[in-house]
């Protein structure tokens, strides 16, 4: 059985639909002082106007307002990523592909040249750090890699076919996916609102100037910090006032 093994360090998130901005933001928190003629402030967007209200709402951690409005994406992503990003629950909404239904592509995930992936001599669980290759060998980073990668392409190479294999002979999809390793892609849409989008950004970026400083898994940032582009585009006020008070959801 010959079977093409595709295998990428790509990750993609593609915003397919947003609703609202940071006029609704502001609307939801008039409305509490301003009944319904807070309804005004959801029809335009004054920037100026809502600046000092959200950058007070976000300080003080009033959170509720953030809630009335939404995004959704398109992730393709390593099982890898999924186990980690499904761990957000409030506010989030998932819809997997999934294996018990279809067959999952011959897609499988490396790590790109350049990626921190050797542990260093302190290396703590809670405070993961990582070197590059290059730090580690040198001029020898690259035999490094390769190995790396080969070792990789190889499994999936050994465990795809025995996947197809057992679909072959009419096993429960549910069961001969067992063999799969957590580097094959999924494809997942992921809807949220801003609350819970800024909550997941808290923890899967890194940033030393972070109220509380995460130490995420490479991969998951990299796709984090693509769904961050999306909310700074849609909610500048909101996303700049994110950072500015240390990007600690509120």
């Amino acid at each position: 059985m010959t079977i093409e093994i595709r295998i990428t360090s790509e990750i993609t998130v593609r915003l397919i639909q947003s609703c609202g901005g940071d006029h609704m933001i502001v609307a939801a928190a008039k409305v509490s002082t301003n009944g319904e003629e807070a309804l005004q402030y959801a029809k335009e967007d004054k920037a100026e106007e809502n600046r000092g209200l959200i950058r007070y709402l976000m300080k003080m951690r009033h959170g509720t307002p953030f809630e009335h409005s939404f995004l959704s994406f398109f992730v393709h992503a390593p099982i890898f990523v999924w186990r980690e990003w499904h761990r957000h629950r409030i506010g989030f909404s998932y819809n997997e592909e999934s294996a018990r239904y279809k067959q999952l592509d011959p897609v499988f995930y490396i790590p790109p040249r350049d990626r921190p992936m050797v542990k260093v001599g302190d290396w703590k669980p809670g405070r993961p750090k990582f070197k590059t290759l290059d730090e580690v060998y040198g001029n020898n980073a690259d035999a490094a890699y390769y190995e790396i990668v080969r070792e990789m392409r190889h499994g999936y190479e050994e465990e795809y076919p025995r996947y197809v294999r057992q679909l072959g002979r009419d096993l429960d999809p549910g069961l001969a996916r067992d063999n799969l390793p957590v580097g094959i892609y999924s494809s997942c849409w992921v809807s949220c609102n801003p609350r819970s989008l800024m909550a997941f950004l808290s923890l899967r970026t890194h940033d030393q100037e972070a109220r509380h400083v995460s130490y995420p898994l490479y991969e998951i940032e990299v796709a984090a910090r693509k769904v961050e582009e999306a909310l700074a585009k849609g909610w500048p006020i909101t996303h700049a006032s994110f950072v500015e008070f240390g990007r600690a959801a509120p």
